[in-house]
């Protein structure tokens, strides 16, 4: 019997979901500038309608607190699996706060970051309970190996850039999180453990979690009703993917003097390859469904999400084919993010 090697909770999603695929140069000024936006001029109005710019412009020293839960929930049917039905679910609740250090003269901000806390809830369909992890509780699952990544990102600041658009550039000055892994395994760690620690909890995990909070814009004035799409390849399961972004600005409103902006988005997957090969084994999608969708609120005058909801759904059907044997795999998978501006 075929053993499947591929777990859909191992898929490569869509990094940024719902994020545009434009990539952005670096900006390397150190000048630091208040950009922030005149209301007065954020909203305006000529022969084409209504317009507005979706710059983040935060004023230095502002202040932000979140809120991001990850919701995943996933179901296998494979030779891995028996050809039972696995199902899997996990809830993940971040906390945290944003402080605006800087922003240089051509926009970019640097924020220092700090989570405050993490909860998490793992369900399994063999496991009759459930479990739970609070990074502010030490009991006997805080101490789990596998949350210790967790553990060390509580309390320790870090900061990171994200471009005027949204796009999150880089994270940095991870040390002490480091560090606080590095000294729970004690003087067991050879040079190269510690580097594949420090890859493993790198800029680009944490990257990973902080974009889904920043909706990526184009850089032009967006007009009310006016639609704008975005395409990015990726990676699903080992399929090549296209992936069509759609956007529309369906609203703008005044409210206590600032214009909140809502945003809608869907997401369509297109499979640029349905066949993978390799020395042991081909994998064929027979049948898939794919796709999203979002919706955005979004402080144009105080350069912020207020809420983000964005959801995905993925279903697919595969055979697996090595040696002269075939099995069928069957994969679905729907996450969902939430984002919400506490303060």
């Amino acid at each position: 019997m075929i053993k499947s090697s591929i777990n859909i909770t191992l898929v490569i999603l869509i990094i940024f979901v719902f994020q545009s695929c434009q990539s952005k140069k670096q900006d390397d000024a150190n000048k630091t500038n208040d950009n922030s936006k005149n209301n007065a001029e954020l909203v305006k109005q000529d022969d084409k309608g209504q317009k507005v710019d979706l710059r983040y412009a935060p004023k230095t020293g502002e202040k932000f607190k979140y809120s991001l839960t990850e919701e995943t929930f996933t179901v296998e049917n494979s030779p891995d699996t028996k050809f039972k039905d696995e199902i899997s679910e996990q809830k993940v609740n971040y906390y945290y706060a944003e402080d605006v250090a800087e922003i240089s003269g051509t926009g970019v901000i640097t924020y220092k970051v700090k989570f405050d806390s993490i909860n998490i809830s793992t369900k399994l369909s063999d496991q009759s309970q459930q479990q739970i992890y609070n990074s502010n509780v030490k009991d006997s699952i805080y101490n789990k190996p596998v949350y210790l990544q967790y553990n060390a990102l509580i309390g320790q600041e870090f900061k990171m850039r994200v471009s005027a658009q949204g796009e999150i550039y880089d994270v940095y000055e991870l040390e002490k999180i480091h560090d606080f892994v590095f000294k729970a395994f004690g003087d067991t760690l050879s040079p190269k453990d510690k580097e594949n620690i420090k890859n493993l909890m790198g800029p680009e995990a944490i990257k990973n979690i902080l974009q889904n909070q920043f909706q990526k814009f184009p850089l032009s004035e967006v007009y009310k009703d006016s639609s704008w799409v975005f395409n990015v390849e990726s990676t699903l399961l080992v399929f090549p993917v296209k992936n069509v972004l759609s956007y529309k600005l369906a609203d703008v409103k005044k409210e206590n003097g600032d214009y909140i902006c809502s945003v809608e988005s869907t997401l369509g997957i297109d499979f640029i390859q349905t066949e993978q090969k390799d020395n042991q084994l081909t994998l064929k999608i027979i049948d898939s469904k794919a796709g999203g969708s979002g919706k955005v609120s979004f402080n144009a005058s105080k350069g912020c999400i207020v809420s983000k909801k964005t959801n995905m759904n993925i279903n697919i059907e595969m055979r697996l084919s090595a040696k002269g044997q075939s099995a069928i795999s069957k994969q679905n998978l729907t996450k969902a993010y939430t984002i919400t501006l506490l303060q």
